[in-house]
């Protein structure tokens, strides 16, 4: 309910050009917004098991000598990054199977653009995230998993990365 709420506070839910308005009792949004406050702190706790490849990728911008914090949240508190990068503004989402619908064409357990599409949760955070950092990186678990056992070659593909969608070289 809060993130309906969000969309539409924040401007992404309009009909016909125009910015709808639904009216609710009071009561039932700071209900939703307390929930979501208490959801979000609790991220840090839950995390599922993309957790691993989580602190692997915070122990490449540590390699790297990136400034960086680990499950930070934004400014209005409303959501909390993976990894935020404050020299340069820059989020860094690292996204788990949870992330994606997987099409059936693929049996394997590694997949690739070609086969996976982004949530449309995944999708509004990241619209969120940009509003809030000048850039937001993501890092999908699949292209991640391909080098995850070199540590040369995830260096290079994190700055890779940081550089193609964030600018930062």
């Amino acid at each position: 309910l809060f993130h309906v709420h969000l969309m539409h506070t924040r401007h992404v839910v309009c009909l016909a050009g125009r910015l709808v308005t639904v009216p609710h009792p009071a009561w039932m949004m700071v209900e939703a917004r307390d929930e979501w406050m208490r959801i979000v702190g609790k991220v840090k706790m839950s995390r599922g098991p993309e957790s691993r490849s989580r602190r692997s990728l915070a122990q490449i911008f540590d390699e790297l000598g990136v400034r960086h914090e680990v499950e930070r949240r934004t400014d209005d508190g409303y959501f909390s990054m993976d990894i935020y990068l404050p020299e340069y503004d820059v989020a860094v989402e690292f996204d788990g199977p949870t992330h994606y619908y997987h099409t059936s064409e693929s049996s394997s357990t590694l997949r690739d653009a070609s086969t996976t599409t982004r949530t449309a949760k995944t999708e509004l955070r990241d619209f969120f995230l940009a509003r809030q950092c000048a850039k937001v990186v993501t890092v999908p678990w699949f292209e991640f998993a391909v080098v995850e056992n070199s540590p040369e070659k995830r260096r290079l593909y994190v700055k890779a990365k940081l550089a193609e969608e964030a600018g930062v070289e």
